[in-house]
């Protein structure tokens, strides 16, 4: 992510034309953009900063949220955005509540309710068709270096082609009173099969590491029983998914290729151990969809 002690968020936002801000405080958020929160004119909003060649990226999310928020999915608003020295900036309206994660460390009992909330959330923004001009494919390639595995999902039955959130998970869904209050952060959206969101999650949910310890007892369960409920939730909305051996290894391939360029870098805990986990996952899935390993 950019190194938020380096930019100044006056100057940002003087760039958006706004010098009166009352309050700024920095937010931990994402690994791709700065995060901060502005007092503003009596209300607060979401400052993001992206790195300069994320340029294309900026301007997909905006887009997206857009056809997110067109067909009633809670987001933030775009306020303004713009450029401040060749990194795009979003001024995004804020959303009350806390994360989902954080919501259900303070209060597990809710893990039903909330759980169910989070997979029919999720349901809802796969009945949302992508945009013509989108790739419905190019979610494929994250798989990384596995070509036989790549042609098998080139070559399935074709699908309606839905908007994928693709990073969907409890740190990007906020809940207000019960209720979920805003799904942030479409940097990685794109259109494609519905599938491949729902095997996404999932293996968050289950299998990506969340630490440099192994889970304790606690987090274990609760991670599972998050699962169960998600998924108990986005079926009853969406309706049964088949075939998704091939999904589920696309998944662990896809976390594989996201997590191991952060192997090793200074001031971060990911060892390559971490992932033996994601590869018996990736090659259990691979095996189940017969390719061989």
């Amino acid at each position: 992510m950019p190194d938020q002690s380096s930019l100044d968020p006056y100057a940002i936002l003087a760039s958006l034309d706004i010098t009166d801000a009352a309050q700024i405080e920095p937010v931990n958020g994402g690994f791709d953009t700065a995060i901060w929160r502005v007092q503003w004119h009596g209300a607060f909003y979401a400052l993001r900063v992206f790195r300069s060649e994320q340029a294309p990226v900026a301007e997909k999310e905006i887009r997206v949220m857009q056809v997110a928020a067109d067909n009633h999915i809670p987001i933030p608003k775009v306020v303004r955005h713009g450029l401040c020295q060749g990194r795009p900036v979003l001024l995004l309206s804020w959303i009350n509540g806390k994360t989902l994660g954080t919501q259900l460390l303070a209060h597990p009992q809710e893990i039903w309710k909330l759980g169910i909330a989070f997979g029919r959330m999720q349901a809802a923004v796969h009945q949302i068709p992508a945009p013509s001009d989108m790739n419905p494919t190019n979610w494929i390639e994250w798989a990384g270096d596995e070509p036989e595995l790549k042609a098998r999902l080139r070559d399935l039955p074709s699908r309606k082609t839905r908007l994928l959130h693709l990073d969907y998970h409890p740190l990007n869904i906020m809940v207000d009173k019960g209720q979920i209050s805003g799904v942030l952060d479409w940097a990685n959206a794109r259109a494609g099969d519905p599938r491949a969101d729902f095997a996404r999650t999932y293996s968050i949910l289950r299998i990506e590491p969340y630490g440099p310890q192994a889970d304790d007892f606690k987090l274990n369960i609760g991670r599972r029983l998050l699962a169960y409920f998600w998924q108990r939730g986005y079926l009853q909305a969406g309706g049964q998914l088949d075939d998704m051996a091939l999904f589920y290894a696309w998944a662990g391939a896809s976390m594989i290729r996201d997590l191991s360029p952060r192997i090793g870098k200074p001031d971060f805990w990911l060892q390559d151990h971490h992932l033996d986990g994601v590869r018996a996952w990736r090659d259990h899935w691979k095996r189940q969809a017969g390719i061989k390993i």
